[in-house]
Formats: structure tokens, C-alpha cells, sequence
């Protein structure tokens, strides 16, 4: 009896640790000590019968005490380890095999902190019990009549030989009390199921939104009308393209780099969903990596961030829920166009315009390689950054496109192609020309009902009328004629602007050379076209004119041009140069050479509010302030570039306005069109001015170029073309604004804010420092017709109409000033029109009614004198002659 309990407290007790020869007994000896060698050995001791010991019983001196170790004979000792609540006792086997009673199991630990195998299994099948049939002494026990041998019949097979985990996990884990362990296992378990239970409702609750609806903000790209870019608004830089605008190489490297089983798996990580579960049972923090492309995907486009067990669960849902409802390409391509590369690029698209400037179409293999290896880390493996780990990485995705067969094996002998430079890549060179642009670009959008929310996370493709070509012309224009008296000066402003006439499109826009510089340190982003408010000077008397023909006054209508002309106590004159009598020329010639003493008096004659009438029909903004008084003629109320090239513009089209505009079309994200710019143009349907007055002033500014103050903007290849010029009151600004049959721009120049102080002398490259409106700005302006009209036909303006009736205007005496002529203040010295007739920064001046002159028959001509001409044949103009 007692044999038989002894025998089944010493099961498993098999080969591979002396610890099976300890529970085989003596007829064992020859134990499979060697298989523990270097390991500690537990047993746990029963009292030989059959009753456990208790604590008290255990031996003195041997609670806690160390292992030994196996030797290849036999166990030498094994000693009490520790003191539990079941009395486990460790006893002494003593090298000649003597029985041990009460053996119950025995376990490994490798003292490396490794675990080991169980005896019951090193041991392979189960021992026989001592004193049973087939123990030590039985019928078939070692040394019995039927086995003589009797060597290993309690000690079992050879057994797994593995060290591994023991019967109760690593030592850490066994080393915990048993409570412990219990409500840890019973947690998991409990947990696993509240895990799947919580699949199961997420699954049945989550929807997945549809591609459109997802939050997935776009950048907004501004382009030239030909299509290519200019630069993109937003607050994040992503393009969505098709999968099929993705070359496949580029889509083999991104498989290559996360996922390269996405095609044959089921969108879900078995990995993922494990460690989510232990997160779950133990508390923490989900790791990142190990998600397929669907999980990524799902967690970039519908998830947040947060690395916990809530938002694991919803990304599994989801990428299972995907998965069955979306084709393998359709998911790849909303993946591609959702992930972030780093630079601020959003999508593969804006990812390869960033890192080598072009689409995603034209990425090659290795350029591909590259592009993905940023995914995992895109800021610190961007190549610029840290090129010896960014080239390791390449390495590594194309091994395994490689072995993939995605790509030649010779690719992986090659260098990582060469990425370019940050925020390198835009076609046009200029980056203040791309601020002034996006800025007037946002201006008409936010006019149009476009929102800012719109523009930066819509995506919206931004078509505007400029042409990449004309563009160029202007910026090299004004870089080549003034860019040493930039260089001299650098508070020198400049502004040119094209538009083509009868559209009203904008087809070049040069804002100026300082997008965020100014004086002083200060950000300065007045926009040298479209908000610098510039007294005009002469470039006005064009409006003057058209008022006068359209007032019935002739082109041949003569003036007296006398050097110096008094209304009261106030003189004002030509130029200095000039200081001669100029008899009566007509108005072609008084145009031709801006002659200030015929101007004025014929501003006078038409009445000053038609001329201000005149001004607003053409292309003068209606809130722009104009004073009712006879200075308006000599331009010293300030306007913008753009506002005067739609005057101009008007003249080119025959006498039809169109408001300038700079965008053409605005795209939704999904193509739709939702704005054209012409809808904003505002294009007349009817003439402003009559198509004969078009044409009679048309002639007249012909002559400005052909030999009057304009010569130096006479175009090349003898190409027809009409403007004037302008210069102000103490030199403030210099303009030319002209036009031929296919486009109309001007040119402005002044220096600081257009202050007084703000002279434009000293400048190198003109003579005396002296910049006149023929000087520099008329140089502009030739350079960039020339270059915008080459290879273009040449076209003819239409002859002059020579309508209106032909006045001869004789000289007068001297009129006494009457309170609605003259300012209300004490006049102020000299030679300025606009002190004289009613304009100074410092004082107010009442408006001024003037009657229009009706000498002189309709349809009859005069007969005048030829003006008198200095050597050079130009006459002075202190307010916009030269």
C-alpha cells in the first residue's frame, strides 16, 4: 500500500534531469543527469506515508537554501529552497542512487534565467511508480525476473530535448504567489472575452464613411493658364490623385517599406489584435508598427492618434469593415493619398513634387525607394537630414522589392537618387512675384464668396490668367534695366502689370522686389500693382484727353502753350528746360510732348467732373477719391498700377472696359467648376467711349512714343504702339503706361512711401540721377513688350476718326481768381499744379466749377503756329513729360 502511494506521488520523473534518476531510485542509477547539467533542480517531498510534511518537520538549516548543481554521475543534493504554505521540502538523493520516498515532481529552472522543460516531459513518457508493477521490484521493474536489465524502466523515453519554457512559464512568472498568478490568468481570460465582445459590438455599430466624407484636408494649388504650378495655399499640403497617376514602381517601394503581403492578407495584423488584447489585461500604452496598410490607413483617415485599446479595437473594426467593402487598388490608393512623408507633404503627390519636383506618374523605382523609406520616420529620414541612415533605409526597401521581384538586382547596387533641397521646385524663380500673386489671388476669392477654410483644406485647383511666358518677361524686364539702382537703392519700388484688353485678363504681375521687406526691419507687403496708391502724374492727361473728344473738342483744336501761365496770385510752367514760348499746338502734339499750359486750360474747358466721369467709365476704381478740381489732370490724386492699365486697356479694346482679373477658373477636389473670373470681369457690353474717340486717342498717344516723350519705348520690328508718359511733383514717381492691339501695361517707380522727402535722385543709370517717366520706366516697359509680343504678328491700330469740332484757343488776359477757382488757404511757392489748383498734403481745397469753351466751328480747322522746340525736341514736363 505504501509502495503504491509512494509510486504515485513519484510520477514524472523522466530522463532528461538527474531529477528522473532522483525518482527512478537506485535500480535507475545510470540517470539522465547529463540533460540538467547547469541547472537547479525543485522537488517536492511527501512523508514516506503518504502524508505531506508540514513546515515543522522540515530539517533544520536547510530553509532557503541554494541549489546544487548536477553532475554527470547522479544528483548529489538538493536542498530545502523555500518555506511555502504546502511545505515544500527539498531532499537529499545521495550519489549511490539510495530511495527517496515521497517524490512527487520535479521541475527546471536554468539559472540564466532561461526556462527549462519540465521533467515529466524531458522525460518522455510517464515513469512507472516505485513499488508498482513495473517500479523498481515489480513484475516488470528494473531487475526483475522479466527484465534483468532493469536500467531506465522507470525513467521513460529520451524525451524533448529542447530547453524551453518550464510547465509554469519563466522564472519571473513562477517566482509570483500563486494568488497572483491566478487573478492574472483570470484577468486575461476575462479580458479576451470582453475583448472580442467588444469586436463584436464595435463591429455591428462602427460605418465607415465614404471616401469623400472623410476628413481628409487638401492643399489648394495655384497654377499659370498653361497648367503648370505657381505655388499652393493651405494649412496642409496634400494633392488626391488616382492610383492609376502612381507610377508602379512607386506602389511596389510602399509595399515593399509596410506591407508587402497587402494583397493576400486580410487587412488585419493577428500580431496587432494580440498585443492589443495583453495591453488590454495589463494596462499600457499600444506600441506603434506591426499595422498593415488597411490598419494605417484607417487610423490616418478616420482615428486619431492615441495609442490606446478603445482606438486598436476601432481600428481593427475598421480595417476589416474596409476590407470587405473596397477593392485591394481602391484601398491602396486612399492610403497613398493620405499619408505624411514629411516636408509638409500630404498624399504621394505632394511628396514627390517635395522631394524631387515632379508627379508621382514620372517617380522612378529607386525615387520610389526613397519616398516610402520615409514613412516610418519622414522628418528624420529625410535624406537632407540624415543621408547615412535615409540611404540605409533605401537599402532595405529595395532588397526587398528585389527579392520580391519588383525590381532589377542591379538597383541594389546603385546610390539612392538625389533628392532636392526644401522648399526647392516651383518653375518661377521669384519668390516675392509668388507672394503678390497668391496674394491677389486670395483678394479676388475672398470677393467672390470663396471662404479662407475653402482655400486651405479644400483643395481647390486655381487656374489664373497669367502666362508663365509674360511672366518671365516682366520679372527679367525690370531685373535687367534697374537692377544696379536696386542694388544702390533698395528702397526703389517698382510695379508692372499686363492685362489683355477687352478681357480684362491679367496676363503678368510684377508686385514688386521687397514681399515681406521694408524699411526699418519691417514686414512690408504692399503690393507695388494693386495696393501702392501712386500719384499718376502725366500718364492722367490721357483720361483729360478722351474727355475733351468726347466732349466734341478735335484732335487739330490748337492751344496757346505759353512757358508760364498765371490764374491769380498762382504761376505754373512747363519744364525748367523749357523756358520759351510753345505757340499753339494742337492737341496731338500737346500730347506728344505734355505740354502743362495747354492741359491745363483744356481740363478747365471740359469741366473737371467730366473729367473724373471720364475716369471712373475707363477703369478708375469708383472708390477711388478724385478732387473736383482742375489739378486732377496732372494725375496728383494717387491710383494703382492696375487701375490705370484698365484705362489703358480700355483705349487697346476700341473703348470697351473689362476689369482686370487674375484668376480664370477655381476647381473643386472633385473637378467641378464652382468660379470663372470672367463672371467677375464685368466686361461692358456697350463701349465706355466712343469707338472714334478710341481711335482719335490712340493716334495721339502714338505719337508720345514716335518722337515725343516716349521715344524710348518705341518697340522693336517698327510694332505700332501708343502710351505716355509721366513724372510728378518733385520727382515722387515716374510711370509709362502703354499698349499695343494685343496687351496694355504700365509701369510705376517711386521710392520709400511716395513722400515728398521720397525723391527719386541719385539714382545711378540716368542722367543727373534724375529718373523721368521716359528714363526707366519706359526702359521697362519696352524690354518686357518686346519679349511678350516676340514671334507674335505684328497688328495695326485703326487711322483716327478725327471727330469733334477744331477750337482755337487764343491767349487771354490774366483772370482774377474767384473763391471757387482758387484753394481756400494762402498759396504756397512753387511750381507744383496741384498746390496751384487745389492739392497739397497739408490743406484742404474746395471744389472748383469750370465751364467748357465753346469757341471755334465744328468741323473747322485753324491755322496755328509750329511750336517752338529746344534742341532736343522734347519739352519739359515737371509733372510727367519725360
Amino acid at each position: 500500500m505504501a509502495g503504491r502511494a509512494a509510486a504515485a506521488r513519484a510520477r514524472a520523473t523522466g530522463a532528461a534531469g538527474a531529477a528522473g534518476a532522483a525518482g527512478a531510485t537506485a535500480g535507475a542509477g545510470g540517470s539522465r543527469s547529463e540533460r540538467l547539467s547547469g541547472a537547479t533542480t525543485r522537488l517536492r517531498a511527501y512523508r514516506p506515508g503518504g502524508g505531506r510534511q508540514s513546515p515543522s518537520d522540515q530539517p533544520p538549516g536547510q530553509v532557503n537554501a541554494l541549489y546544487d548543481t548536477v553532475d554527470q554521475a547522479a544528483l548529489r543534493r538538493v536542498d530545502v529552497h523555500e518555506r511555502t504554505a504546502d511545505a515544500t521540502v527539498y531532499r537529499k538523493v545521495t550519489p549511490g542512487g539510495a530511495a527517496v520516498d515521497g517524490i512527487d515532481s520535479l521541475d527546471s529552472l536554468d539559472r540564466d534565467g532561461r526556462s527549462g522543460m519540465s521533467a515529466a516531459r524531458m522525460g518522455g513518457a510517464e515513469g512507472r511508480r516505485p513499488g508498482g508493477p513495473q517500479g523498481p521490484g515489480g513484475r516488470t521493474g528494473p531487475r526483475s525476473a522479466t527484465n534483468p536489465t532493469g536500467a531506465r524502466a522507470a525513467v521513460g523515453g529520451r524525451g524533448n530535448t529542447r530547453r524551453n519554457v518550464g510547465r509554469h512559464g519563466p522564472r519571473w512568472w513562477r517566482n509570483r504567489p500563486r494568488w497572483f498568478r491566478r487573478l492574472v490568468l483570470a484577468s486575461f481570460l476575462s479580458g479576451s472575452l470582453l475583448f472580442v465582445a467588444g469586436l463584436a459590438v464595435i463591429y455591428a455599430a462602427t460605418r465607415i464613411p465614404l471616401p469623400d466624407e472623410v476628413k481628409t484636408d487638401q492643399t489648394s494649388i495655384i497654377t499659370w493658364a498653361g497648367g503648370g504650378e505657381i505655388t499652393r495655399i493651405g494649412t496642409v499640403n496634400r494633392t488626391d490623385v488616382p492610383l492609376s497617376q502612381v507610377s508602379k514602381d512607386v506602389q511596389h517601394a510602399v509595399l515593399a517599406a509596410e506591407n508587402k503581403d497587402f494583397y493576400s492578407e486580410p487587412g488585419i495584423s493577428p500580431k496587432g489584435i494580440a498585443r492589443a488584447m495583453w495591453v488590454n489585461v495589463t494596462g499600457g500604452e499600444i506600441a506603434q508598427g506591426g499595422s498593415t496598410i488597411t490598419q494605417q490607413y484607417v487610423k490616418n483617415a478616420y482615428l486619431t492618434q492615441d495609442r490606446t485599446f478603445t482606438r486598436k479595437m476601432r481600428e481593427i473594426v475598421m480595417a476589416v469593415k474596409i476590407s470587405r467593402k473596397y477593392s485591394k487598388d481602391e484601398i491602396l490608393e486612399f492610403y497613398l493619398n493620405t499619408i505624411y512623408f514629411g516636408r509638409g507633404a500630404y498624399g504621394i503627390e505632394a511628396a514627390s513634387k517635395a522631394y524631387f519636383n515632379k508627379p508621382a506618374s514620372q517617380l522612378t523605382a529607386g525615387e520610389g525607394a526613397v519616398i516610402a523609406g520615409l514613412i516610418r520616420s519622414p522628418n528624420y529620414l529625410d535624406p537632407k537630414e540624415n543621408p547615412a541612415d535615409a540611404e540605409a533605409r533605401w537599402k532595405d526597401v529595395v532588397a526587398t522589392m528585389v527579392a520580391e521581384g519588383w525590381a532589377p538586382a542591379s538597383l541594389a547596387n546603385e546610390k539612392p537618387p538625389a533628392v532636392i533641397d526644401k522648399n526647392e521646385g516651383s518653375s518661377y524663380t521669384s519668390s516675392d512675384q509668388v507672394g503678390y500673386i497668391r496674394d491677389q489671388v486670395l483678394n479676388e476669392l475672398d470677393a467672390k464668396g470663396i471662404t479662407e477654410d475653402q482655400i486651405n483644406r479644400g483643395g481647390l485647383r486655381i487656374t489664373t490668367t497669367l502666362d508663365e511666358a509674360k511672366q518671365t518677361a516682366a520679372f527679367q524686364a525690370v531685373s535687367k534695366e534697374i537692377g544696379t539702382a536696386y542694388a544702390a537703392v533698395p528702397e526703389l519700388r517698382t510695379g508692372l502689370v499686363a492685362v489683355k484688353p477687352g478681357t480684362g485678363e491679367v496676363l503678368a504681375w510684377y508686385g514688386g522686389s521687397l514681399y515681406g521687406k521694408g524699411e526699418n526691419g519691417q514686414e512690408q507687403y504692399e503690393d507695388n500693382v494693386s495696393t501702392a496708391e501712386v500719384q499718376p502724374g502725366s500718364t492722367f492727361k490721357t483720361i483729360t484727353l478722351v474727355a475733351a473728344l468726347k466732349a466734341g473738342i478735335s484732335l487739330k483744336s490748337t492751344y496757346h502753350a505759353p512757358a508760364h501761365m498765371n490764374i491769380g496770385t498762382y504761376e505754373f510752367s512747363n519744364d525748367e528746360s523749357e523756358p520759351g514760348d510753345l505757340g499753339y499746338p494742337d492737341l496731338i502734339e500737346s500730347t506728344a510732348e505734355s505740354i502743362n499750359t495747354v492741359y491745363v486750360p483744356l481740363g478747365n474747358d471740359i469741366g473737371v467732373n467730366n473729367i473724373i466721369e471720364t475716369a471712373h467709365d475707363m477703369g478708375i476704381d469708383a472708390d477711388t477719391k478724385l478732387e473736383d478740381v482742375a489739378g486732377v489732370t496732372l494725375g496728383k490724386d494717387g491710383v494703382t498700377a492696375l487701375e490705370m492699365t484698365d484705362v489703358y486697356s480700355t483705349l487697346a479694346s476700341g473703348g470697351y472696359q473689362a476689369t482686370p482679373h487674375i484668376v480664370a477658373t477655381v476647381e473643386d477636389n472633385s473637378g467641378e467648376v464652382i468660379l470663372r473670373g470672367g463672371d467677375s470681369a464685368q466686361t461692358s457690353k456697350d463701349p465706355v467711349i466712343p469707338p472714334s474717340v478710341a481711335r482719335d486717342a490712340t493716334y495721339a498717344l502714338q505719337a508720345v512714343i514716335d518722337h515725343g516723350t516716349g521715344t524710348k519705348a518705341k518697340l522693336a520690328d517698327n510694332r505700332p504702339a501708343a502710351g505716355k508718359t509721366g513724372t510728378t511733383d518733385n520727382f515722387r514717381s515716374a510711370w509709362f503706361c502703354g499698349y499695343t492691339k494685343e496687351i496694355a501695361s504700365c509701369v510705376n517707380m517711386f521710392r520709400g512711401q511716395g513722400r515728398e522727402s521720397d525723391q527719386l535722385r541719385g539714382i545711378p543709370g540716368v542722367t543727373n540721377g534724375v529718373v523721368y517717366g521716359g528714363t526707366y520706366p519706359a526702359r521697362i516697359w519696352k524690354a518686357f513688350m518686346d519679349a511678350a509680343l516676340k514671334g507674335e504678328p505684328i497688328k495695326q491700330f485703326d487711322p483716327p476718326a478725327y471727330g469733334g469740332s477744331v477750337t482755337l484757343r487764343s491767349p487771354s488776359p490774366t483772370p482774377e481768381p474767384t473763391p471757387s477757382d482758387l484753394p481756400s488757404q494762402t498759396p504756397v511757392g512753387g511750381t507744383d499744379d496741384w498746390d496751384i489748383f487745389g492739392d497739397n498734403e497739408n490743406r484742404t481745397s474746395q471744389s472748383r466749377q469750370t465751364s467748357r469753351a465753346t469757341s471755334g466751328t465744328s468741323g473747322q480747322q485753324t491755322t496755328r503756329p509750329q511750336p517752338t522746340r529746344s534742341p532736343t525736341g522734347i519739352v519739359g514736363d515737371i509733372f510727367g513729360g519725360h
